[in-house]
């Protein structure tokens, strides 16, 4: 890890727990994490095992919560070789840490009303916001739309209801909650009236829809995208999304969060770039 270790901002932390929460989802709790204790939800980090060459490049997590004395959590969800090899991590492992980085999602506030809308584990920096909102006596203004395929995707419903926020589950086998697509049960609530803000982060069609919703009640969004990206510092240039400030801004750098106001292509209903390439300082890019 001598290389991570020397990298610009990389620490090292140490696996205190390995929480497990459902098959191949986990919690790790992270501690000589000092340096994220400002992080606000929505800020993520880039996290690489001591592991060798492959997987070579660290993977993003956004932060779950930030427990003080250094220790942090983070969700986890085993869907490649990288995040395979943590979900077996065991307790004194060191990791080699990069961050909080990126922008957060607005703070919030008692003159407003936020809907959050989390998939899958796009549940984490919506749980972290919840949990601020509680502590700045803002509950009553927060709704949590959570959705999964089944009760079992549905994880740290404890935590959630600690929050003191209004839930709203949703299952696609209607196993728990509503039945059908978390963005449905959005749908229906927005039917019904009111003006709130809508945070979202999940998987990218979960995203599209929120996206759609959005535009055609007329209502404020932020979306946590989720494209891949290799660095997490504006490097490589390989997380682009179009965007209408400006041609393109990088998820690593200018997000995750960005406002669904600024987002172009997909997100505002237009046709995807058939080419991916795009100019960067006059040099062509992927």
């Amino acid at each position: 890890m001598a290389w991570y270790r020397s990298a610009v901002r990389y620490f090292e932390a140490t696996l205190v727990d390995n929480i497990r929460l459902a098959p191949h989802t986990c919690v790790l709790r992270l501690g000589g994490c000092a340096s994220l204790e400002a992080a606000r939800p929505g800020q993520f980090v880039m996290v690489r095992g001591d592991w060798g060459a492959d997987p070579l490049l660290p993977r993003a997590f956004s932060l779950l919560a930030i427990r003080g004395d250094g220790v942090v959590d983070l969700l986890v969800k085993a869907v490649g070789k990288a995040t395979r090899l943590l979900e077996r991590a065991t307790p004194g492992e060191r990791l080699a840490v990069l961050g909080p980085l990126g922008t957060a999602f607005p703070e919030p506030r008692p003159d407003r009303d936020d809907w959050l809308v989390a998939g899958g584990v796009g549940l984490a920096p919506l749980l972290m916001h919840a949990a601020r909102a509680r502590a700045t006596g803002c509950s009553d203004r927060i709704t949590l739309f959570y959705g999964g395929r089944s009760a079992e995707d549905l994880v740290l419903v404890d935590a959630i209801e600690a929050t003191g926020c209004r839930v709203v589950f949703a299952t696609e086998d209607g196993s728990r909650g509503v039945r059908g697509y978390v963005t449905a049960a959005v749908e229906a609530a927005a039917a019904a009236g009111g003006a709130p803000t809508v945070l979202a982060c999940g998987p990218e069609p979960m995203l599209r829809a929120v996206a759609r919703l959005c535009r055609a009640r007329g209502l404020d969004g932020y979306l946590s995208l989720e494209g891949e990206m290799a660095c997490g510092i504006g490097a490589c240039l390989a997380c682009a999304v179009p965007c209408r400030s400006r041609p393109y801004r990088y998820t690593c750098t200018d997000g995750p969060v960005l406002p669904l106001a600024d987002l172009a292509g997909p997100y505002a209903g237009e046709p995807a770039p058939l080419d991916a390439a795009h100019d960067v300082d006059g040099v062509r890019v992927r």
